[in-house]
């Protein structure tokens, strides 16, 4: 019973302060911070860089305009437009914390070229924005679908 309560008591102690409306939780006390600047370390620590900003959460990689992307660079692959090949490729994409298409894997494909002409098309890509995690730029992950449609004109 007693270790219970204990836990109980160390667990409410760390969400106290968000039940209270604040989205700082201190990383560590604040006798560190003032000693950490007393030291002149080469990084100025202060108490609100030794914060985690509980507000911003985590957000996936994005690309900015993709249909205006995909619109301009996709490719018909001419051996799919003979066979009347119609449909969508699954094409998962990995993102550094820079924002550069480090890999992509197939997941979904259609054959007939249009795998490989998506594969292309996610690998000449500009600059994602990255994915972050509380602020900081963060690996990602994303899938893509693209979709081959022909156009009867």
């Amino acid at each position: 019973m007693r270790k219970c309560f204990l836990l109980l008591s160390f667990t409410f102690s760390l969400f106290y302060p968000l039940s209270k409306g604040q989205n700082f939780i201190p990383l560590v006390p604040e006798s560190y911070a003032k000693s950490c600047n007393d030291r002149h370390c080469p990084r100025k620590c202060t108490v609100d860089s030794l914060k985690v900003d509980l507000a911003a959460g985590q957000h996936p990689p994005h690309f900015d305009d993709w249909d205006n992307y995909v619109k301009g660079k996709s490719i018909y692959p001419q051996l799919a437009r003979e066979n009347g090949i119609e449909g969508t490729v699954s094409v998962l994409v990995y993102v550094s914390e820079k924002g550069e298409v480090t890999k992509a894997r197939l997941i979904k494909g259609l054959g007939f070229g249009c795998d490989e002409a998506a594969i292309n098309l996610v690998y000449a890509m500009p600059c994602w924005t990255p994915a972050s995690n509380f602020g900081i730029p963060v690996k990602g992950k994303k899938v893509l679908d693209i979709s081959f449609r022909l156009t009867h004109e």
